[in-house]
């Protein structure tokens, strides 16, 4: 709607995992390092917490288009609220078995150890990355997660696991203790200071195709007094502006459009 009249080849703030425009601020970079650390060292499992709308899903997405094809196979759980039963079918289907799954969980086993070990075969590594992980409530579920753990030789794991949630996973991973044990890199994502949410708002600009200066420099302490840092909260605050300023066809951002839509957005 507002990209013509700010001449955006697309909109800079939608809020969906695009990897083409993550942001490597140095917390995101070090998270993004670690994961794929673990992954190509074959430690067997990462853990990656933060607040909701801090670019974790972000960050493993950016994983996932990093890691070659047809080396890396990637499974992505987007929503784990399952019982035990449908987290492994879900599984099975991530990793590209889309027809007949068995029903029995031990035809569900021995299918997926089967998968995973003629990946190892074909010379593949196997990724299985679970989001929003602070959502299961099911201890049977968190357990089916370790288990996938003992799918591995005597001299490694045939499939490397990353967990992705809020804070509270932590606690509710530490009660687990042969799952804490088992992971073997941890990383906590936090917001972005001040410096990092003015770069991140010009990055973002940048790859949607600005060609000058849309923001006046006195809106980015606004941002992130009205953000908190928070990528998500950025993007919202900053999407909203730019659809007032085109309606009321200022020639850039100013700090009261962001303080007007960051109060209408209720993040302040």
């Amino acid at each position: 709607m507002y990209e013509k009249y700010w001449n955006l080849k697309e909109k800079p703030f939608k809020n969906t995992p695009d990897p083409r425009f993550f942001y490597y601020s140095q917390e995101h970079e070090e998270a993004l390092a670690r994961l794929r650390y673990c992954v190509e060292e074959g430690l067997g499992a990462a853990l990656l917490s933060g607040v909701f709308g801090c670019g974790k899903t972000m960050v493993a997405r950016t994983l996932q288009s990093l890691l070659s094809q047809p080396h890396y196979i990637v499974a992505f759980i987007k929503n784990p609220a399952l019982n035990a039963k449908e987290f492994l079918k879900e599984t099975l289907w991530q990793l590209g078995r889309k027809e007949n799954l068995p029903d029995a969980k031990t035809d569900i086993l021995h299918l997926m150890e089967e998968m995973l070990l003629n990946n190892s075969y074909d010379g593949k590594e196997t990724i299985l990355i679970v989001d929003e992980v602070h959502v299961i409530e099911d201890k049977e579920v968190l357990e089916e997660i370790r288990m996938l753990l003992n799918f591995q030789t005597e001299s490694r794991f045939l499939l490397t696991l990353i967990l992705i949630g809020q804070p509270e996973i932590k606690q509710k991973i530490a009660n687990l203790k042969q799952l804490a044990q088992r992971i073997a890199v941890h990383f906590y994502l936090d917001k972005f200071d001040s410096e990092d949410t003015e770069k991140y708002v010009r990055h973002r600009l940048k790859v949607a195709g600005a060609d000058r200066d849309i923001f006046s420099p006195e809106t980015f302490p606004a941002i992130h007094l009205h953000s908190g840092g928070i990528p998500r909260r950025i993007n919202s605050i900053c999407d909203l502006a730019l659809l007032t300023g085109t309606m009321r066809s200022v020639p850039r951002i100013t700090p009261e459009i962001v303080d007007e839509v960051g109060k209408e957005a209720g993040v302040l």
